[in-house]
């Protein structure tokens, strides 16, 4: 049977009264410092406290990093969360996670009560509050995603833009010239959301480039609004041969609405979207879309937040990673002039 140390233990073996390590273990000033750091060794080498804990005390720090995930436009990214969580652990730091809306004394607050020595901020808007409250109070913090105004900040994104691109230079090379592009939610000057925001920009680009008519739509967040804007993009333009969108929660609408104007895919229409592997290949056809590194971003940011806590990242750090364009089954050969109109109301 193993025998449990005690703070009793504890101050025998430094020398110290039992009051002395309560004050050391309770981060109280009023301790020498020569006494503090011979009872953290007794403590480290007797594992009284967890790693973690120890730590604290040695550093001042709390060890605990943030990750501020609002639901306003997707659901939790597990694949994300999970990344930064087993990376920060690696370092020596725990990662909580807040998904609430957060006013600006509840982030500040944050920083100041000592709950979190950094913060990893995901989802971010255009002309994002939070980056520049945090900005303003020269914190500790990276994003996972980007604003409009990046000057000074690391962060680590998928570029979006450079994936539609992609997409479109795949649906040309196949003959399309009517594409439609569709983005799930609601664009407002106080709340756009920059990867919606990024990808339009490149669906925008591409039609310049290759001189195509632009048939951009933004719905609201949920499937029946995406069946609804589809179904009206493609009765109203019966020409369009293919169907792009950036986001995963917009699929299934842009399936329904596929369905529901009497076309097939890929014969009448072809589509692309962003969707993980697991699913995209299990869709019947099996999907063409762009996906990217949950793992990469999580660890990334993960990584770029300890270098900056630990004085070792001096300059912004600002990655951004390309997406991969999977081509399957849900693309085709744009169909011929004389089908075109098939199967719509």
């Amino acid at each position: 049977m193993i025998k449990k140390t005690t703070i009793v233990d504890i101050a025998r073996a430094a020398g110290v009264s039992v009051s002395t390590v309560s004050r050391i273990l309770n981060n109280k000033p009023d301790v020498a410092e020569e006494t503090r750091q011979r009872v953290l060794q007794v403590i480290e080498e007797q594992r009284f406290a967890p790693h973690t804990a120890w730590q604290q005390l040695r550093s001042g720090k709390s060890r605990f990093i943030a990750l501020h995930f609002p639901q306003d436009f997707n659901p939790l990214s597990q694949g994300i969360i999970t990344n930064a969580a087993m990376r920060c652990e690696q370092f020596g730091f725990t990662l909580n996670l807040i998904v609430g809306a957060l006013s600006e004394n509840d982030l500040l607050g944050i920083f100041r009560s000592g709950q979190a020595d950094g913060m990893i901020l995901v989802e971010i808007l255009v002309n994002d509050w939070r980056v520049e409250l945090l900005r303003q109070h020269t914190t500790n913090f990276v994003m996972i995603g980007r604003c409009a105004d990046t000057t000074g900040l690391s962060y680590v994104d998928s570029d979006i833009g450079a994936g539609v691109t992609d997409a479109i230079e795949h649906l040309v090379g196949l003959g399309h010239r009517h594409i439609g592009f569709i983005t799930v939610g609601r664009i407002t000057p106080e709340k756009e959301y920059g990867f919606t925001a990024w990808a339009r920009q490149g669906y925008h680009a591409a039609c310049r480039r290759h001189d195509l008519p632009a048939y951009a739509r933004t719905t609201d967040l949920t499937t029946d609004s995406v069946v609804a804007v589809a179904t009206e993009l493609l009765t109203q333009h019966p020409e369009i041969t293919a169907l792009v969108t950036p986001q995963d929660a917009a699929v299934p609408g842009i399936l329904k609405a596929i369905t529901a104007c009497g076309l097939s895919i890929p014969e009448d229409i072809s589509v692309v979207g962003l969707l993980d592997e697991s699913f995209a290949e299990v869709m019947t056809p099996p999907l063409t879309a762009l996906s990217f590194s949950s793992r990469t971003l999580g660890f990334t940011a993960a990584e770029m937040l300890v270098a900056q806590l630990n004085g070792a990242a001096p300059d912004p750090q600002q990655i951004l990673v390309r997406p991969e364009l999977c081509v399957r089954g849900s693309t085709a050969p744009a169909r011929a002039p004389q089908m075109i109109g098939k199967g719509t109301p």
